[in-house]
């Protein structure tokens, strides 16, 4: 919205998983057809990709038995026990790694067709850290340390940059490369030719049937998770995951008391309420330190920092059950906005919106798409025109006016 309303064209391809509302002024085009070639010539603008080739259903999807010659090279994670199918599964999952390659190659491939290439900005990220058991759904860094490569336009270090970095620091980081003001209530930060980062915080509470909610704060040399919930195994028996033969080969041999290794702790009744790691000597988070009194100074600081993000969150310590009575009850109803003041002048109309936070928008004809305006705006329009407004938490406000 913000970046449409300072004049770029906002296109997404096409997913739409925003688990919220999402404000009808949030994209000029949101479809399987969006693309920035379809704004007005010159304009800029931001926009997104999907590609579902390595989403984690793309591995039985995709599932055949590779060579043998292939798969012999697969060298899996310490953390899986050696097995012919789980390596397929690993290979398949590369072989889909290769086509994402390639349909990202196109997309780079028009931007430089169309001469845009040199002056564009490009973020590559995945929305976790891998497809796999202990990757999804979990908060552990193989679940939460994702892939980000950024295409600046000016010329920087082709190193590896170990600054941290969070999803919600994206917004701030693009308003300000827009060289825009950054909006006061945006928690995270730029991470544009700044490095302000100290902490990360992620949250993981539902796995499709099964609720576990464990949250954790990490800086660059330790790891610290809050287990709420200490009574059930840190695995869930997630239905959907199980279509996946490595799944299968755990759990059969789990089943059949002949699982070592790492994924033994997975099936455990319970866990701890606290794990600590070095995740600098122990990446993969295989050695809890809760216990160990050398961290007690770095243990005590990571709680309170954990706790006062928890605390500070409107919903950070509130159950599930308790969000549902909130959030969807009979008695629930959305406030209604206030009605706009809109003033006739020379050449259109002045609109002013009367709430404060609120999103506004209009349209002259039903089949156009939104164009975003700022409160006190003056929008030319001879004819009716359809003005909307949209507030989180709000009954959306649409109405014709003359």
């Amino acid at each position: 919205e913000i970046l449409r309303a300072n004049g770029y064209y906002c296109t997404n391809n096409s997913k739409e998983d925003y688990n919220m509302m999402k404000s009808p002024l949030a994209w000029d085009e949101s479809s399987d057809k969006a693309h920035w070639r379809n704004r007005n010539k010159n304009q800029p603008f931001f926009s997104v990709f999907n590609f579902n080739i390595t989403h984690e259903s793309r591995i039985w999807k995709n599932n055949k038995i590779h060579e043998k010659n292939e798969i012999d090279k697969i060298s899996l994670p310490i953390i899986f026990p050696e097995n012919f199918q789980i390596k397929n599964d690993f290979l398949t999952n590369y072989k889909n790694i290769e086509s994402l390659d390639k349909q990202i190659g196109k997309i780079i491939q028009q931007l430089k067709d169309d001469g845009l290439y040199e002056n564009t900005v490009i973020f590559f990220y995945s929305d976790h850290g891998g497809p796999f058991p202990r990757y999804k759904r979990s908060i552990y860094d193989t679940g939460i340390q994702c892939p980000l490569v950024i295409k600046w336009i000016e010329k920087k270090s082709s190193d590896r940059n170990d600054q941290m970095v969070s999803f919600i620091d994206f917004a701030p980081t693009l308003i300000d490369l827009a060289a825009l003001k950054i909006p006061d209530y945006l928690e995270g930060v730029s991470l544009y030719n700044k490095d302000q980062r100290n902490y990360i915080y992620a949250s993981s509470d539902r796995f499709d049937e099964f609720s576990d909610s464990r949250k954790c704060v990490r800086n660059k040399k330790f790891k610290l998770i809050l287990n709420l919930d200490t009574i059930s195994p840190i695995g869930k028996p997630v239905n959907y995951r199980k279509q996946m033969k490595t799944m299968e080969v755990i759990d059969s041999l789990n089943d059949n008391s002949i699982l070592n290794g790492y994924f033994n702790s997975w099936y455990q009744s319970g866990k701890e309420k606290y794990e600590f790691y070095n995740i600098s000597n122990d990446p993969l988070e295989l050695v809890n330190l809760i216990n160990d009194s050398t961290y007690l100074k770095d243990i005590s600081k990571l709680k309170t920092q954990l706790h006062t993000w928890i605390e500070a969150s409107d919903y950070g310590s509130m159950s599930e059950e308790k969000m549902i009575e909130e959030m969807f009850s009979d008695e629930f109803r959305p406030l209604k906005l206030n009605v706009p003041t809109i003033k006739k002048s020379n050449e259109g109309f002045i609109i002013y919106s009367n709430n404060s936070g609120a999103s506004i928008g209009y349209r002259t004809n039903k089949s156009l798409s939104w164009k975003i305006i700022k409160n006190g705006d003056q929008i030319v329009s001879e004819n009716a025109f359809e003005l909307l407004m949209f507030k989180p938490g709000y009954e959306l406000f649409i109405e014709t006016f003359e």
